[in-house]
């Protein structure tokens, strides 16, 4: 009898155990930074995400002998207050606390032409009618599509990092929300995940832009384009040729102004290539250096 009842316990154990998942997700992120948040457990299940307001449910796929549900998140450029992520599960929920990093970004002095410093009246139409549909755009909440690491989009190194003042004319501006990168006209311009084309158009600022939805709120955008080579619409490959370098919009020469936002927020995109070039405007190692001198949180 004693010795059913362990086995009994033992089951038992065994089992409440298996309920438990593992999550993975940072202590600390730097600013201005999109970071990867894992839940793995050995059964099918959905995980309710809650992170700065926001509510994604993801449904896990499987990886190997568990199941995985992955999402990634972002910590804004002007973050100082440490941040709570909500996860839910079928049978636990959990609330991790994720501190930023500050980072020391840097300033460029740029010279353009006046017009895009102060807009004519006649161009304000253009500019608003390119914000609403560039935040349509960014709202897009789709399935996941995207990958890590990401697509280098042109071979060229930075000429203007991610996160840095601008100020152009003398006139300061907001924080860059992308990185420009250096490249000929006409220079192939590739995706950097798997997506869907949103938009594909000419802007007053950017030029001939393209944004790319890659799911779950990832959205890539290329800016100063000269040619199109997708429509919006199209569903593209990751590395495929969406377009083609240029110097279209508010520029001081060719080169491609790469950004990425995720759920709304600019993020510098560097950071998520498997080789980031060497010229960033902060702590912009490798995500893939960091993963392995981190351990995940777990709940076993």
């Amino acid at each position: 009898m004693k010795k059913l009842v362990f086995c009994l316990l033992f089951l038992f154990s065994a089992f409440t155990a298996s309920l438990a998942s593992e999550v993975s997700v940072p202590a600390k992120v730097s600013q201005g930074h999109a970071f990867p948040v894992s839940v793995q457990d050995d059964r099918p299940f959905t995980a309710v995400f809650r992170w700065r307001g926001e509510e994604l449910k993801v449904r896990a796929v499987k990886n190997g002998p568990l199941w995985k549900a992955e999402l990634l998140l972002a910590m804004p450029i002007d973050a100082v207050k440490e941040h709570v992520l909500s996860i839910e599960l079928p049978e636990e929920q959990q609330d991790l606390v994720i501190a930023p990093l500050k980072v020391k970004w840097h300033e460029s002095l740029l010279k353009v032409e006046p017009k895009y410093v102060q807009p004519p009246a006649k161009a304000m139409k253009q500019i608003e009618r390119d914000r609403r549909r560039i935040r349509r755009a960014l709202a897009s909440r789709t399935e996941k599509r995207w990958a890590l690491p990401i697509a280098r989009p042109v071979p060229g190194g930075i000429t203007s990092a991610f996160g840095g003042r601008r100020v152009f004319n003398g006139q300061p501006r907001a924080p860059h929300k992308g990185t420009d990168m250096r490249c000929q006209e006409g220079t192939p311009v590739k995706a950097a995940c798997a997506g869907t084309v949103l938009l594909a158009e000419n802007t007053y600022f950017g030029g001939k832009s393209i944004y790319v939805d890659h799911g779950q709120g990832v959205i890539s955008s290329y800016s100063h384009l000269s040619a199109f080579d997708v429509k919006a619409g199209d569903s593209v490959r990751k590395g495929q040729t969406i377009g083609r370098s240029g110097s279209t919009g508010r520029v001081t020469g060719p080169h491609l102004h790469f950004g990425l936002t995720v759920q709304g927020v600019a993020v510098d995109a560097m950071p998520l290539l498997s080789s980031p070039p060497d010229f960033t405007g902060g702590p912009s190692r490798s995500i893939f250096d960091q993963n392995k001198a981190s351990k995940p949180r777990s709940t076993r």
